[in-house]
Formats: C-alpha cells, sequence, structure tokens
C-alpha cells in the first residue's frame, strides 16, 4: 500500500481543503435539505434531482416541486407524473428523474404507510435493498443518501473519481476499490465533508479539461497523473 494512504494523510488533505475552499448549501442541495430537515424522502428527491446536472438547477427542481407539488410522499404518489415531469423540468432528465421519484413514493406508502423515516430504523442492508430495486436509484444516490442521514459512507462521484486518481488518494478506478481506499484515507466521522470537499475541489480547480494545477491547494501533493 502507498505510504500516503493513511488517515494523516486524509487529515492533513481534508485540513487543506478546508482552509481553501468554502462550502455553501446550495453547492449540494441534499446536504442543505438534510440540514434544514432529515426527512429522508426529501433527501432522496433532492439527490435523484441532482444527478447529471448542476445543482443550481437542482435546488430550482426541488423549490418549484416542492411549491407547485409538495416534497412528500402522499403527494407525489398522488399527483400525475405529467405534472411531475414538468415541475422537475430545469433539473433535466425530467422523464427518467420522475419515474424514480414517482416509484420511490410509491415504495414508502405501500411498504413502510407512507412513513420515510422508517427507514432511518433499519439496518444498512435492508436500506440497500430496498432502494437498489427502484429504477434510476443506483449505488452513488443510495450512498449519498447514507452519508447523509449518518452513514460513515464516502460516495464516488465523477469528480471525486477524477480527483481522487489524479492526487494519488486512489489507484483504482471502479467505484467498490477507490471507495474502499477512500475509506482507509478518511476517517469515518469526515467522510461526508471529504465527499463534499473533493467535489469542490475538483468543480473549482481539478477540472476534466483544463485544471488549474498552478493554483490548486494540494499541487504539492499532487503526482499529477493529469
Amino acid at each position: 500500500m502507498n505510504s500516503k494512504k493513511n488517515f494523516s494523510f486524509g487529515d492533513k488533505i481534508l485540513e487543506i481543503l478546508e482552509n481553501s475552499l468554502d462550502l455553501e448549501e446550495d453547492d449540494f442541495v441534499a446536504w442543505k435539505v438534510a440540514r434544514i430537515k432529515r426527512d429522508p424522502f426529501k433527501i432522496l428527491v433532492a439527490i435523484i434531482l441532482s444527478q447529471n446536472t448542476i445543482e443550481k438547477n437542482t435546488l430550482r427542481a426541488y423549490v418549484n416541486l416542492d411549491r407547485t407539488i409538495g416534497v412528500t410522499p402522499e403527494n407525489i404518489f398522488n399527483v400525475d407524473i405529467t405534472r411531475l415531469k414538468e415541475a422537475i423540468r430545469i433539473a433535466g432528465l425530467q422523464d427518467a428523474k420522475a419515474r424514480a421519484i414517482k416509484n420511490l413514493s410509491t415504495i414508502i406508502v405501500k411498504k413502510l404507510g407512507g412513513d420515510s423515516y422508517k427507514l432511518e430504523d433499519m439496518d444498512i442492508d435492508k436500506i440497500q435493498k430496498i432502494l437498489r430495486n427502484i429504477p434510476g436509484i443506483g449505488r452513488k444516490t443510495i450512498d449519498v443518501f447514507l452519508a447523509n442521514i449518518g452513514y460513515p459512507i464516502l460516495p464516488i462521484d465523477t469528480h471525486i473519481k477524477r480527483v481522487s486518481y489524479r492526487i494519488g488518494l486512489a489507484d483504482y478506478k471502479s467505484y467498490e476499490k477507490m471507495q474502499m481506499e477512500l475509506h482507509r484515507v478518511f476517517r469515518p466521522k469526515v467522510r461526508l465533508k471529504a465527499h463534499m470537499y473533493l467535489i469542490k475541489l475538483g468543480r473549482t480547480y481539478c477540472k476534466a479539461l483544463r485544471p488549474k494545477c498552478d493554483i490548486c491547494p494540494v499541487r504539492e501533493y499532487c503526482i499529477k497523473r493529469v
């Protein structure tokens, strides 16, 4: 194992990122929703809306959905899917996202009596089993949800995959193997924070095209696999 891959190295990287980047609530809509009210259904809806779009559009779609329909399992379950699609159109991929949100609401209403908080009473395997059977809800969406309700999981997205490989936090690019490596670098209690800061690093400096290596706050630790 690379000697860098330990909690001390993760602590150092995270310290630098915390001192160099500001996390704002609107940077991560699911995190914002979780901080305002830890409602599992609302968090999951925000995560689904965030798929393949920018956070600005995620927030606009979420706010519009809440204003016009209401982000509750019962409201979504009872609304016509055409109206649901229109409410979230700004987030893009509205057909697939509307189906996922609709199917999620159906599971919550029919299997959990409309109470999404029952998800928090389940063990992680049961939560994963329920959610992964919903088309449009994959591994990353489930991990982001689990992280936002307190599980020590570091979800992987395209920014984290790129940044972690370039810096040398991970040698593998597959989701499962990279996550295992990052769990060896970042302590359980800071994994959600690390998830967000690594994404912010990718959005701000370590971009896919033309990364800003000369002003990147972790450039001295980077192994420059650009």
